[in-house]
C-alpha cells in the first residue's frame, strides 16, 4: 500500500459558485466518498485483532519515549530493534530503581565528624594539630592580644 493510497482525494466542501443550488453531480461523489471509506474500514471479527488494534492506537499515542517507534514500526527488523531497546531500558530502569531505593532505605550514616583529638599510637609527635590559629600570630595584632586576655581571664575566673 503506498502512500497516496490511504489518502483521500476528497474537496473540503462544495463549490462556491452558487451557494443555494446544489450541484448533483458533486453531491454523488461526496455521498459515494463517504460510502468507500465505510466499505474500506476494516473490521476487527477477533479477539487478537481488537487487542492489536488498541494497542496499535494506544502505543502511538503514549508518551513514553520508545512505545511509539515500536507501535508505528512498519518492518519486522525494526520491530525488534526497537522491543530490544525497550527490555533494555526497562531492566536498566528497574536495575538502577531498586539499587538506589536499597541505598535509600539502608539509611546510612554519611556524615562523619572526626575532631582529630583522639589520642593515636603513632606518631608520638605531632606536627599540626587542629587550631588553625597561631598564638604568635594573634598575639602581634593588639586587637586580638587584648580579646585573648580578656578570654584568659575569664577562664581563670580572675575577671572582674
Amino acid at each position: 500500500m503506498t502512500s497516496e493510497e490511504g489518502l483521500r482525494h476528497r474537496k473540503d466542501s462544495l463549490s462556491e459558485d452558487n451557494d443555494s443550488e446544489f450541484d448533483d453531480h458533486e453531491m454523488k461523489a461526496i455521498v459515494n466518498d463517504i460510502e468507500q471509506d465505510k466499505i474500506n474500514e476494516v473490521k476487527v471479527e477477533t479477539r487478537w485483532g481488537e487487542v492489536k488494534s488498541t494497542l496499535t492506537e494506544w502505543g502511538e499515542t503514549a508518551s513514553f519515549h520508545g512505545i511509539p517507534h515500536l507501535a508505528q514500526a512498519h518492518t519486522f527488523t525494526s520491530i525488534i530493534v526497537w522491543a530490544t531497546l525497550l527490555i533494555f531500558c526497562g531492566f536498566g530502569f528497574f536495575y538502577m530503581f531498586t539499587t538506589i531505593l536499597t541505598q535509600y532505605l539502608a539509611f546510612d550514616v554519611v556524615v562523619n565528624l572526626n575532631s582529630g583529638l583522639e589520642s593515636s599510637l603513632f606518631p608520638s609527635l605531632t606536627f599540626c594539630n587542629t587550631n588553625p590559629y597561631k598564638l604568635s600570630k594573634m598575639t602581634a595584632v593588639p586587637e586580638l592580644y587584648a580579646l585573648l586576655t580578656v578570654y584568659q581571664s575569664a577562664s581563670d575566673g580572675t575577671l572582674s
